[in-house]
């Protein structure tokens, strides 16, 4: 009888629990959701274009986009590999002093370096621009280095062909213009509005939240020096509605210049940020 009487109040307290647990997720979801959006960006495949949910996920019937987004490096080679994220020119020592971070006095030696390096990531408040500035100044990088390397292929001072530095950058250099994502975390903050007053363009400018991290770079001939880096953007995954997801499964799966050049279907999401800075999708048109 006490066997019985426990095993169901444990069930009814873990029901209980799963049903407080989904009301307070949908009640987030419905306050972020309240009022008008925070921001509103019209983003396309090249800023969602590794889709989650294809295979085991387009058969349980459920979609997601993945939020591709960059950063605009100081070194403007190392543009040309990587995932174009991590550490921005803009996250310098007085940023990373404004975010909380212990960045004086600037550590000497090695042992006292890895001290201040081994501090705790921060959250953060992460401004994304959405083909503005930051996008136009990467496709310049691009274009003056195929330029350059193709001034020196030409005049004999480097190899020309496949695998050249040339043929790389030229071929880097049509996918930025055609399908590298335009979207680019170009600011961060512990204050919202704040942040807002100085980027007023809610259609071009979306506040999300993130983590930042600090790093002191020294030893190998390097100056010492505090940079940071982007960890993480939270929620960067959208649902996909079902009403607007026909739109969406009509485009290839992934972009690139020859899928441009060949008039493939694309599409355009509208992805709307709340008062919790979370996005979703709003609508979606395909086969441009």
């Amino acid at each position: 009888m006490t066997l019985d009487w426990s095993r169901t109040h444990t069930l009814v307290a873990g029901l209980a629990l799963i049903v407080v647990t989904n009301a307070i997720a949908l009640g987030g979801v419905a306050w972020n959701r309240s009022g008008e959006p925070e921001s509103v960006l019209k983003l396309t495949q090249r800023e969602l274009w590794e889709p989650r949910g294809y295979g085991l996920g387009r058969e349980e019937g459920g979609l997601q986009l993945n939020m591709r987004w960059r950063t605009l490096a100081a070194d403007p080679d190392l543009a040309l590999y990587g995932d174009f994220q991590g550490t921005p020119e803009w996250l310098d020592q007085t940023k990373l002093a404004s975010l909380g971070f212990d960045v004086s006095p600037p550590p000497a030696a090695r042992r006292a370096a890895s001290r201040y390096d081994r501090q705790l990531p921060r959250e953060a408040l992460v401004v994304l621009e959405l083909d503005g500035p930051s996008y136009q100044k990467a496709l310049e990088r691009a274009r003056a280095r195929a330029a350059k390397e193709a001034a020196k292929a030409a005049e004999g001072k480097a190899k020309s062909g496949p695998g050249s530095p040339a043929q790389m950058t030229a071929e880097f250099l049509k996918r930025e213009e055609t399908s590298n994502s335009r979207l680019f975390a170009v600011d961060a903050g512990r204050n919202a509005q704040a942040l807002r007053a100085k980027y007023p363009d809610r259609a071009r400018y979306a506040i999300v939240q993130g983590k930042v991290r600090a790093h002191y770079q020294s030893g190998r001939g390097k100056e010492p020096r505090w940079t940071g880096y982007i960890e993480d953007i939270q929620n960067d995954q959208v649902n996909v509605p079902i009403e607007v997801r026909k739109a969406i499964e009509s485009a290839p799966r992934t972009i690139t210049p020859a899928t441009v050049a060949d008039g493939e279907p694309a599409f355009e999401v509208t992805v709307a940020f709340g008062k919790r800075f979370e996005p979703w999708i709003t609508a979606a048109s395909g086969g441009r």
